[in-house]
């Protein structure tokens, strides 16, 4: 065990029981005290409790496991922990109940496809229709709600796929568990803090393609990177597999369509929606019952848009719960639709031979056919031979009724039976149209020899800090942005006119320089040759200070209207000036006048440069 894991496992002790537990699924810390789990489906509150700094300090400990940033500003993760699990983390004040932290466990053993119909989640049938699928590189999606198993089913699914091939996995954390010899992982990355370095599905899809796939099998497919998914699949990348959030499989259609208009590429929805269902071959619907048990709910086949441009859809294999038991257990049963698939004929080229009519049909294996399920309209569909009459439009025969009565009854008691510990009844025998179905696998579905896994890539190294910078006092002269070009022989306004025009309405040249730029100093040389040429007098001008408020002019004239180039007016006993008096200087000059005389004395003359 590595420090990190050791570390992590030191932060993580009140709910560390719950990591060795096998039965649990899933742990949610709601925050410090509030810490529910899942086992078998179900969901349980906790007696565990954690401190506030050691519930954020463990969620700090696991971002820096993963190499990835987890502060105010980032203040969410997705990664997973040492041992495969997906972790995923919400810190304050975005999560007002504290930190907020779920993980989901996968088995330590490896699930297969035997596991699956050991646990009743599909039959062998709905199996051996998955595999020719694979076998024909049908383009397929395993879509599902939140919690249904889809990447655990994904992770069975792959491993169907032959030892011979080149497999690009892609996902956003790492979950699949695929033991082909030759598997090419990616992983994307976010960006850092200062948003650079951020690889993303859309950029790994694109490189997945120039890097010679036989598969390209996606994690978990959730925004505009499914429009690449979609090119890859229609320009000969058969067999590609993903995930996707959807209900039904109809629903998972428009899912991806909705996720193809995210993209970059603006193109007519009509385009994406040929697009979508011209990539898209085969659909597996999973979905996780209320009584915690997770089914495969669903084996649809995609067919081409109808004249409307609307996408079909047609289930080959549905679950149809019958009823529940004492225990609320869901009762159901999975069975064909009597719906024959157009890809049959290349699965039997491919050495399927047993996908034959009486494969597709319910009497096959005495169960009654589901009353629901969904149909491609206006299209040429195939029954299986008891099912004749819907293919006329004909309604179901009234035995069917009585059929299903039956069946529901032998339900319940076969639950009954099971809960007492009996052998369940012998079932009847088989009609004359049966044929013999393998209740295993067949040899072609036989499982390659486990590989030894890939070794993990080293965590990414913790991004550095910037330095911090500079602040605007500490910058050189030649760093700041200079002022803007002024006139400096223009006058002061006025006080009306200050008074009349609001601040934001004066230009910069106007002659009332801004409070919050430095001022621009004239040599007196230039002043001397630049004044007598405006009409003015050649008396060097006062260095320029600050204005604060505008001096009341005390000669009643100084209201005039004078030309723009003109120099102000003297005062008595002061010598002349090219600009106007600083407004501090006569404010001071006015506060001491009340009192008492002030003796004003005249500037003398400085001496050139």
């Amino acid at each position: 065990m590595s420090m990190y894991s050791e570390s992590l496992r030191a932060f993580l002790k009140p709910v560390l029981q719950y990591l060795d537990d096998p039965s649990v699924s899933e742990i949610m810390i709601n925050g410090p005290t509030d810490i529910w789990i899942e086992r078998k489906g179900r969901v349980f509150k906790t007696d565990a409790a954690f401190s506030e700094e050691g519930l954020l300090g463990a969620a700090r400990n696991m971002a820096q496991f993963v190499g990835r940033v987890l502060s105010d500003e980032r203040p969410r993760l997705d990664a997973r922990l040492p041992d495969g699990s997906r972790i995923h983390v919400v810190i304050p004040p975005i999560a007002r109940k504290g930190t907020t932290i779920s993980i989901r466990k996968f088995f330590k053993d490896k699930l297969t496809i035997d596991a699956l119909i050991k646990y009743k989640s599909m039959t062998p049938q709905m199996a051996r229709i998955i595999d020719a699928g694979i076998h024909t590189k049908l383009n397929m999606l395993v879509s599902g709600g939140t919690g249904s198993g889809k990447t655990t089913l994904l992770n069975i699914v792959s491993s169907l796929i032959p030892d011979d091939e080149r497999i690009l996995t892609i996902e956003d954390s790492a979950e699949l568990q695929l033991n082909q010899s030759h598997l090419v992982p990616f992983e994307s990355r976010p960006p850092d803090k200062f948003g650079k370095g951020g690889v993303d599905m859309g950029d790994l899809l694109h490189s997945a393609l120039r890097l010679r796939p036989d598969r390209i099998v996606v994690g978990e497919v959730r925004g505009g990177e499914a429009f690449y998914l979609m090119q890859a699949m229609n320009t000969g990348h058969g067999g590609s597999l993903a995930t996707c959030h959807a209900n039904t499989p109809t629903d998972t259609l428009r899912r991806i369509e909705s996720l193809c208009l995210m993209s970059a590429v603006e193109l007519p929805m009509v385009a994406v929606r040929a697009q979508v269902a011209s990539a898209i071959n085969f659909i597996i619907c999973c979905e996780r019952l209320h009584d915690g048990s997770r089914k495969t709910i669903a084996l649809s086949e995609v067919l081409p848009l109808n004249e409307k441009g609307d996408y079909r859809t047609q289930d080959i294999f549905v679950f149809t719960p019958v009823s529940k038991d004492e225990d609320g257990h869901i009762l159901g049963y999975h069975a064909p639709t009597g719906i024959i698939p157009t890809f049959v004929g290349k699965a039997r080229a491919y050495g399927f031979t047993d996908l034959d009519e009486s494969f597709f049909d319910p009497a096959t294996y005495g169960v009654p056919p589901p009353p629901t399920f969904q149909v491609g309209s206006t299209y040429e569909v195939r029954w299986a031979p008891s099912l004749k009459h819907r293919q006329e439009g004909r309604p179901d025969p009234a035995e069917y009724k009585k059929n299903w009565i039956d069946f529901e009854k032998k339900l319940q008691e076969e639950a009954r039976q099971s809960k007492e510990g009996q052998p369940p009844a012998a079932l009847p025998a088989s009609p004359p149209v049966q044929v013999q179905v393998p209740a295993s696998l067949p040899a072609g579905m036989a499982k390659p020899a486990p590989a030894p896994a890939a070794a993990k890539p080293a965590p990414a190294p913790v991004a550095a800090k910037p330095a911090a910078k500079p602040s605007a006092d500490a910058l050189s002269d030649e760093d700041k942005t200079p002022p803007p070009t002024r006139n400096p022989f223009a006058r002061a306004a006025s006080e009306e006119d200050e008074l009349e025009a609001p601040p934001d309405e004066v230009p910069t040249n106007a002659g009332v320089l801004p409070k919050d730029e430095p001022r621009v100093e004239v040599a007196e040389d230039l002043l001397a040759e630049a004044v007598p040429a405006r009409g003015a007098t050649s008396t060097p001008p006062r260095r320029p200070m600050p204005p604060a408020a505008a001096p009341r002019p005390s000669n009643p004239s100084a209201n005039a209207v004078r030309p723009a180039n003109a120099v102000p007016p003297r005062r008595p006993g002061t010598p002349p000036a090219s600009a106007a008096r600083p407004a501090a200087d006569a404010e001071d000059a006015e506060s001491s006048n009340n009192g008492e005389k002030t003796q004003i004395r005249s500037t003398p003359e400085r001496p050139r440069r």
